[in-house]
């Protein structure tokens, strides 16, 4: 299965892309659902804690977004690598996959340039 040329296609599409839209989802807070573990919930959309009577409730049931950070980069690479394995053979040949170590390279340099705040005292 790993030597067909349409999962060579998706793959590549669907990391490359996965990259830079985990930054896209991490930089504009853009989660598919919030978990609570604390609470044993999950909400759709982004939620943060907002209780301005006891700010101590953020510490209390902390949210947890990575995961609908993921699901949201997955949907959207999951789409570009679906339309990438169904393109003609003659438009992709062109490209030459040697650059493609640098996008996810500077997506994390992009993620942790995005993170720096919450390390901060």
């Amino acid at each position: 299965m790993t030597s067909s040329y349409w999962f060579r296609r998706f793959a590549f599409a669907f990391g490359t892309t996965f990259a830079v839209f985990y930054v896209v989802a991490l930089g504009k807070d853009l989660a598919l659902f919030t978990v609570f573990p604390s609470l044993g919930f999950v909400l759709a959309g982004t939620h943060h804690t907002r209780d301005v009577a006891d700010p101590a409730m953020g510490f209390l049931a902390p949210a947890v977004y990575w995961y609908g950070w993921a699901a949201t980069a997955a949907l959207g690479a999951l789409t570009f690598g679906v339309v990438a394995a169904l393109l003609p053979a003659r438009w992709t040949r062109t490209l030459w996959p040697g650059w493609a170590w640098a996008i996810p390279a500077l997506s994390m340099i992009a993620c942790v340039y995005l993170t720096l705040p919450w390390f901060r005292l």
